[in-house]
C-alpha cells in the first residue's frame, strides 16, 4: 500500500491568524485538512501521515481524521528537514502532499498511482494545460531513500532543485484536463479569490 504525506511542518505566516490547514470552502463544514485526508483515503492511499513543524497545535486543532503524526522538532533547518523526515524509513512509494495543496480528485490520484507503478520512474506528478502544477508528487521508494541521504545543509537541499536533477524518462508529468489553472492559496487575499474556482473543481 502506497502512503501519502501532508507536509504542514511551515509557519503559514502568509495565511494570517488562521493556518493553511483550517481555511474551510463556502458551505462546507470540514477543514481543508479534513478534505485533503478524505480524498487520499479515497483514492487508496494509506497510511495517511501528517508532518508537523511550526505551530503543530493551530494544524491539530482543526484536524478532525485518524492519520500518523509526526512531528519535525528541526523545522528550523527548512521545509526539506520536514520532507525528510515524512519520508524516513518508506515501505513503498509515497505520495507527498503539501498542506495547502489542491488535490485531483480521487479517480484521477489513483491513476497517477497506477502510472508511476508501471514504469520505473522516480516521480511522478500533474501538469496544468498552461504547464503549472507539481503537486501532489508521487515518489518511488528507492528515490525517496535517495532524497532522505541529501545533507539537509547542502545547497541543493530542495524539492524542486532534486526534482531538476531527473530525466524527462524519470519524472513524468501527467495532465490534469481542467479549465482553471492551479491558484495559489498562500495569503488570505489569494485563499478569498480562489474560493470560487475550489468549489467548482473539488
Amino acid at each position: 500500500m502506497d502512503a501519502a504525506i501532508i507536509l504542514a511542518g511551515g509557519q503559514s505566516r502568509r495565511s494570517g491568524r488562521q493556518h493553511k490547514a483550517c481555511r474551510r470552502l463556502h458551505g462546507d463544514g470540514w477543514s481543508w485538512i479534513d478534505r485533503q485526508v478524505d480524498i487520499l483515503r479515497q483514492a487508496g492511499f494509506a497510511p495517511v501521515y501528517l508532518v508537523t513543524g511550526y505551530r503543530p497545535r493551530r494544524v491539530l486543532a482543526c484536524l478532525h481524521r485518524r492519520v500518523m503524526r509526526r512531528h519535525n522538532f528541526r523545522a528550523r533547518r527548512g521545509p526539506f528537514s520536514t520532507l525528510q523526515l515524512g519520508l524516513h524509513n518508506p515501505s513503498g512509494s509515497a505520495l507527498v502532499v503539501p498542506v495547502d495543496a489542491i488535490l485531483p480528485p480521487a479517480p484521477w490520484l489513483r491513476r497517477l498511482r497506477r502510472s508511476a507503478h508501471a514504469r520505473n520512474i522516480a516521480a511522478a506528478s500533474p501538469i496544468d494545460r498552461w504547464g503549472g502544477g507539481g503537486h501532489p508528487l508521487m515518489l518511488s521508494q528507492c528515490w525517496s531513500r535517495s532524497l532522505c541521504a541529501v545533507p539537509v545543509d547542502a545547497a541543493d537541499a530542495r524539492l524542486d532543485r532534486q526534482l531538476g536533477y531527473l530525466s524527462a524518462a524519470e519524472h513524468i508529468r501527467l495532465p490534469w484536463q481542467h479549465f482553471f489553472r492551479y491558484p495559489r492559496l498562500n495569503t488570505r487575499r489569494e485563499w478569498r479569490s480562489a474560493r470560487h474556482k475550489l468549489r467548482v473543481i473539488l
